[in-house]
């Protein structure tokens, strides 16, 4: 943001001021250049440069992210150390506001303790229920008493994973076309994968229609399967749904559901099929 003399009589000299927002820049040296336009003949326009360099306020022992298993232990904590040369207190700590969309306030409690008064705290994260498979990802506000940083956002991501994970969790088919009073034959493919453990096995897996069939291979022992899974729906117009069940030995994992749906659209322009000649 800059502003200017916009009138400066001839002989005199005129003062443009410069600001910049640090929250926006890199730490470290930084080199921005602004367009001056005059009506001057001589001088229609020139580049002013502002060389500078940002500094750090507050300096963390690690980035705010975690990533485990359901079962994990959650234990996360974060110093904080005040690289200003005055004394900073950091007064608090809240869940800004996108984290309330997600629950996270019922998930997840924040704690401030001090360590240094003035120049050093800890930040703890604790787990108030159960946390299930996702991807939490919010920003947390912490607040000092310093006047020019009364406020400051940190990321933070928190990723919890299932010891066995499918892909995709649920198998679109999309529209399929069938020929009038035939049948036809789709089919798609899954991925299972064992996240930690090379001892998965794949039990069985049961179709809950009769006109789905389904087949899974082993791709890495123990550790990687793919599926293949076909249907063939009668000619009847509408929306198609389905579910496959897959049992593993796992006992975290017992059971896999995987959703199957579609729609069925009744013409001639079926795929691989040529339209009736006339």
């Amino acid at each position: 943001m800059a502003d200017y003399d916009k009138v400066i009589p001839p002989g005199q000299e005129g003062k443009v001021n410069i600001k910049l927002d640090g929250k926006k820049l890199f730490p470290g040296l930084f080199d921005k250049k602004f367009t001056v336009r005059t009506n001057d003949p001589d001088n229609v326009q020139f580049d002013l440069a502002v060389i500078g360099t940002v500094k750090r306020a507050f300096e963390f022992s690690r980035e705010m992210r975690w990533s485990g298993f359901v079962d994990d232990k959650f234990s996360f904590e974060v110093i904080v150390t005040s690289l200003l040369p005055t004394p900073v207190t950091i007064t608090g700590v809240r869940w800004a506001d996108d984290a309330a969309s997600k629950s996270l306030l019922e998930k997840i409690g924040l704690k401030l303790e001090t360590i240094e008064k003035g120049k050093k705290y800890r930040i703890k994260l604790l787990k108030k229920k159960a946390l299930t498979p996702e991807n939490l990802v919010a920003n947390i506000l912490m607040t000092t008493d310093f006047p020019k940083i009364k406020e400051k956002s940190v990321p933070m991501s928190i990723i919890v994973q299932k010891d066995v994970e499918i892909y995709p969790d649920r198998l679109y088919f999309g529209e399929m076309i069938i020929p009038p009073g035939a049948t036809k034959a789709f089919d798609r493919t899954f991925n299972i994968v064992a996240v930690r453990g090379d001892s998965l096995k794949i039990i069985r897996a049961v179709p809950n229609r009769d006109d789905m069939t389904v087949k899974i291979q082993e791709l890495q022992p123990g550790k990687q399967f793919r599926g293949t899974v076909w249907i063939r729906p009668s000619s009847r117009l509408g929306q198609y749904a389905g579910s496959i069940r897959i049992y593993t030995n796992n006992p975290k994992n017992p059971e896999i559901v995987l959703e199957i749906v579609g729609s069925i659209r009744v013409g001639e322009a079926a795929e691989g099929v040529p339209p009736a000649k006339k």
